[in-house]
């Protein structure tokens, strides 16, 4: 890892518009929120998981500008969603949380100096990684769901074209 790396020059703007891609694509399931292609996450799941996890990148962001190369414990955010999930709030309530969330932690990176982009931490996989990398992992983890998303919307889309026939 180089000692003064920087980010992608766009990640900035893209880090809102990642959730708000996720926004839409779960728009496209909202009356499918429950459903679920095969064994995979409902659209409702995935919406959870990454309001779960953004928390959980928050607070890592700040632990990164707030202490000298803290040591990540592992999330396990299959446990969490198998303990803690819940069909309540619905799909508009978490994508909102969603990027309220992400809102503050681009408002977090918005201040970081040009030096601050290499405050490293250990990775609960035992690598060290930058800050930057921590902000490059949040926009690929919404990128990611976001595609999710749209595979399943590709999944149930025999199904709402069906409701609409009726």
């Amino acid at each position: 890892m180089s000692e003064r790396r920087i980010p992608d020059p766009t990640l900035m703007a893209r880090l809102p518009l990642s959730v708000k891609g996720v926004e839409w694509a779960a728009s496209l399931l909202a009356g499918l929120a429950h459903e679920r292609a095969g064994e995979a996450w409902s659209p409702h799941q995935h919406l959870f998981h990454l309001v779960a996890n953004e928390n959980v990148f928050l607070s890592r962001l700040r632990q990164m500008l707030e202490e000298d190369h803290p040591k990540f414990l592992r999330w396990d955010s299959e446990g969490f969603m198998k303990s803690n999930y819940t069909r309540e709030p619905g799909m508009d309530d978490l994508a909102g949380q969603l990027t309220d969330l992400r809102a503050t932690g681009a408002e977090l990176l918005r201040g970081v100096k040009s030096e601050d982009w290499s405050r490293t931490a250990t990775w609960p996989d035992g690598r060290v990684v930058d800050l930057a990398w921590v902000a490059e992992r949040m926009l690929w983890h919404a990128l990611n769901h976001f595609a999710a998303l749209l595979d399943i919307h590709g999944d149930l889309e025999p199904l709402q074209a069906k409701a609409t026939q009726d």
